[in-house]
């Protein structure tokens, strides 16, 4: 039987690296195809927190899963500042290439960390979570109004040094952060799930790629899109205990997905009134 064991935890690693890869990979072929709009939102769905759910949950447990769950509602405070600090600096200096994604990276997580250890001295239940972050992104979205809505006109045919990159950061971290789980508990688990895990190396290949108007146009619709992730933790913090992991996981995809197709329908029928 312990021979087994390697073969089974290397299984679980290769599971982890290859989801995130794909999640990764495709967000950036989306964000090239489809226009910034749709990339943004669809970078709000719960890819990395998915992950992280669903690998704690097989290795700590549905409780310890449906704890973070509960705890990573209030945390996406932390991703609406990361994302509106990025898109800001990247907007104003509007600059592509390494250099370009040096100022927004350093604001954007200085600034992640700082109110990430804000968070992490509180507790916040899930009844002032929900209201409490629904209120952020909509102040996030709304402050965010402003930036451009510049399309990637020009695609790039990506080599695989990007793709490894791509996949390279989004994998390490995911699988990082569910490997040491265990020892950092549900609170710090939920807080640097928050982090952009897949969005991040995203943001990073579009905009070395591009330049900072681009990567702002995408940006500056993930706000509300984030609705979708939420959703999802919500769900998944009252139905894993009763559900289990996989019946579990399945229904909160439901309602992430529930909530992305009603606000795309919600969104549309405003634009039309608005024509």
């Amino acid at each position: 039987m312990l021979e087994l064991l390697p073969a089974a935890i290397n299984g679980i690693l290769l599971a982890k690296a290859v989801v995130s890869i794909s999640i990764v990979v495709g967000l950036s072929l989306i964000a090239e195809r489809v226009g910034p709009r749709v990339a943004g939102l669809l970078t709000g769905l719960p890819l990395g927190a998915g992950m992280v759910i669903i690998f704690t949950g097989g290795e700590q447990g549905v409780d310890f899963a449906a704890g973070s769950a509960a705890h990573m509602v209030p945390s996406f405070v932390t991703t609406a500042v990361f994302i509106y600090l990025y898109a800001a600096v990247a907007a104003r200096q509007n600059r592509g290439g390494i250099i370009g994604v040096l100022a927004p990276s350093l604001a954007a997580n200085v600034g992640f960390g700082i109110v990430a250890w804000g968070m992490s001295q509180t507790q916040i239940g899930l009844a002032m979570a929900i209201p409490m972050v629904a209120v952020v992104l909509l102040i996030t979205h709304k402050i965010m109004a402003y930036l451009p809505n510049t399309p990637i006109a020009v695609r790039v045919r990506f080599g695989w040094g990007v793709l490894a990159f791509r996949a390279g950061m989004a994998s390490s971290a995911i699988v990082t952060i569910t490997a040491l789980a265990g020892h950092l508990g549900e609170h710090w688990t939920a807080l640097l799930t928050a982090y952009p895990l897949t969005l991040y190396p995203f943001i990073l290949v579009i905009h070395i790629t591009y330049r900072g108007e681009e990567i702002a146009a995408v940006l500056k619709h993930v706000p509300l899109g984030l609705g979708s992730v939420v959703s999802f933790c919500v769900t998944a913090s009252l139905v894993l205990p009763v559900l289990g992991l996989a019946l579990g996981a399945a229904a909160s995809f439901a309602a992430a997905f529930t909530y992305l197709l009603a606000f795309s329908w919600i969104s549309r029928r405003w634009r039309a009134r608005g024509d």
